[in-house]
């Protein structure tokens, strides 16, 4: 018959030894979680960067759709002219350019739901249209075109596109 003797058996571990293993793991894990509510609020930022560069997107193709008699149409006088509307999550102030519904989504021109699968449209967004006079004297047709999509929530942000109408 085997008798141990816990006297001498030195094989365990102290409890000092846990209790720092136990600190070691708490400050692993935390940092763990530091870093996923990192890059859970980097996702979510460039989630609304993508939707405003879609948004701004779509303006650029519209612009594009209506041309310059299509913008004339709208704003006779160019030399700089600003136009302003807001894309919310449901459109409460629709853009409401007369010729306006045949280049551009629904959402951006008839007000109503946005479709999230479309343009992932979830807080509201402010599109800024900068119209300026193209300084090119061999083409008096050209219009150069700003389009700003900002965005409020920690601050302001601003995705910017520029394009020259023909």
């Amino acid at each position: 018959m085997n008798l141990v003797d816990f006297k001498n058996n030195d094989n365990g571990a102290s409890l000092l030894e846990v209790m720092i293993a136990m600190v070691v793991l708490a400050i692993g894990f935390l940092g763990v979680i530091a870093l996923a509510l990192v890059l859970t609020n980097n996702n979510a930022a460039a989630g609304k960067i993508n939707t405003a560069t879609a948004i701004a997107q779509a303006e650029v193709s519209q612009l594009n759709c209506l041309r310059t008699s299509g913008i004339l149409q709208n704003f006779p006088q160019i030399s700089p002219w600003t136009y302003t509307y807001t894309v919310n999550p449901t459109v409460s102030t629709p853009d409401k350019r007369n010729t306006v519904t045949s280049c551009i989504t629904e959402a951006l021109s008839k007000g109503g739901h946005a479709p999230d699968s479309s343009l992932g449209v979830t807080i509201p967004y402010t599109v800024t249209i900068n119209f300026f006079n193209n300084p090119n004297p061999f083409s008096s047709t050209l219009i150069n075109a700003q389009i700003e999509v900002g965005w409020r929530d920690i601050g302001r942000h601003i995705i910017v596109m520029n394009d020259i109408i023909s």
